[in-house]
This record gives structure tokens, sequence and C-alpha cells, in this order.
């Protein structure tokens, strides 16, 4: 039987809340780093503090690509993960207090997928966010759903003809927060890369004032994971929404329309 091991990252520009890391996995996180005027000497001294700029083979997206820069820039230097079988990636305002040792190894030989945000794919998409090239700086209204984009762009990858029917009782891992075993990671981000560096994702939200190029890719992961059929389960997380003005004043938007918030 093979070992299991694993890794969680989570990702912050401010203040750590020492009530959201249980003790007993404090060692399987490592925090990175994304705000370069934070002061790391006063961060507790058990966490594994990192910095993104510092990785050895650092590509910058643009911090409006938000969570999804990190996860990029773990994947571009394996040897962040290379020694363990499973990856994980977290906001620093999601409370993974729930996660500690004893949850985590009973799950994990059984799980390809801990889905750590679930949302149902059919509310999400009635939110109406658009990819719309002919209203590129719209986020939401009529228009061209980013589901559209987002399947059609997997359809093209990888010569499927799936449909947003086939994800509507779906539920969606949301958030850029899961836990997925590292070959699978791997795979998927191969799909990820592809969007990235096509640079279809720039065209909107030409100011940069919501970030939204980290929103959508959050969506091509969701939707990536529900069609590979993992073999999953849910944890969900209280997530608590600490953005910026920017990003709160559309993302409180969906999340009370969704009725989600926890």
């Amino acid at each position: 039987m093979q070992l299991i091991d694993y890794r969680l990252f989570v990702v912050f520009h401010q203040q750590l809340k020492n009530e959201y890391y249980d003790s007993s996995i404090i060692n399987k996180y490592e925090f990175v780093n994304v705000n370069p005027r934070n002061d790391l000497t006063a961060i507790n001294p058990d966490y594994i503090v990192i910095s993104q700029y510092e990785f050895e083979n650092f590509h910058s997206l643009g911090k409006w690509y938000t969570e999804s820069e990190v996860i990029y820039n773990i994947y571009k230097n394996k040897y962040l993960y290379k020694d363990v079988n499973y990856i994980g990636f977290l906001q620093h305002d999601i409370d993974s207090s729930v996660l500690n040792k004893e949850i985590l190894e009973k799950n994990l030989p059984k799980y390809q997928l801990i889905n750590l945000q679930p949302y149902p794919f059919q509310t999400d998409y009635n939110q109406k966010i658009l990819m719309d090239e002919s209203q590129p700086d719209k986020k939401t209204g009529a228009g061209v759903n980013c589901y559209e984009v987002i399947i059609n762009d997997y359809n093209n990858f990888y010569n499927t003809n799936y449909t947003a029917e086939n994800l509507k009782n779906v539920t969606l891992n949301l958030c850029s927060s899961f836990i997925l075993r590292t070959d699978i990671f791997e795979k998927m981000m191969l799909f990820i890369e592809s969007i990235i560096k096509s640079g279809k994702l720039d065209q909107f939200d030409s100011n940069r004032q919501y970030r939204i190029q980290g929103g959508l890719l959050e969506r091509y992961y969701a939707v990536w994971l529900a069609f590979d059929n993992l073999q999953t389960t849910q944890i969900p997380l209280k997530h608590h929404f600490e953005e910026s003005v920017a990003q709160n004043s559309f993302f409180k938007r969906v999340i009370n329309k969704l009725k989600l918030r926890k």
C-alpha cells in the first residue's frame, strides 16, 4: 500500500488567523505570501512561510490572477511538491480548522479529490458571469456565459462534446480550494496552462477592477475536475471572503444571490 503524504498551500496577502489551522497538521501547511510588503518575521514561528517571488522558476501573471498565479507557479516549480502524492490549495480567509490528521488520513486513501468549496453548478451558471468578447468589461448579465466558453475550451483541448447540460446536476469545486492527487493535478494543469498561455483571459476586465481572471480560472478548475469523474468527497469549509474592496463589491453580490455564504 502506497504511503499517503500531502502538502497544503495557503495563499495569503494579509494577517493569518491561527485558529484556522489544526495543530496536528501544521507541518503539512505551507503559507504562500503574495504581498511583498508583508513582514514575514511577524508570522507564527510554527508556520512554514514561502514567498512566490522567490520561487526558482517564477512566472508573473499579474495579481488579477489572484490565487491562480500561485497555483500555476507551484505547478511550474515541482520541487515544492515532488515529495508528496496529494497537493492542496486554500485561501487565507477559509477556515480549515476542521481539517486534521485523523480526517485526512481517513479520507485521502479513499479519494482522489477532496472538494473544500462545493457549489451547485446550475446556481453558479445562473449568475450569468460573462466571458463575452463583444462586451469584455461586463461582468454579469445578458451575453455569453463563462461556462459556455470554458466547456468549449475543454472540448477543443480533449476532443470531447460536453455541454452545460452534462453539469446540470453536478456539485462543482469552486474557490480554487481542493486537495487533489498530484498526478491528477499535473494532468489538469496541462489544460490550465494552455488557457493561461493563450492570453485569452486578459481581454476581460481591461481595467483590472475585479481581477476576474482568477474568478474565471477557478471555474476552469471546477469544470475540469467535474468532467474527469474523480473519486470525490466533500469537506465544506467556511469561507469568509475577505477580499479587496473592488472584488468584494462584485463577489459579494454573487455570494448573496447564491445564498451559499457559510
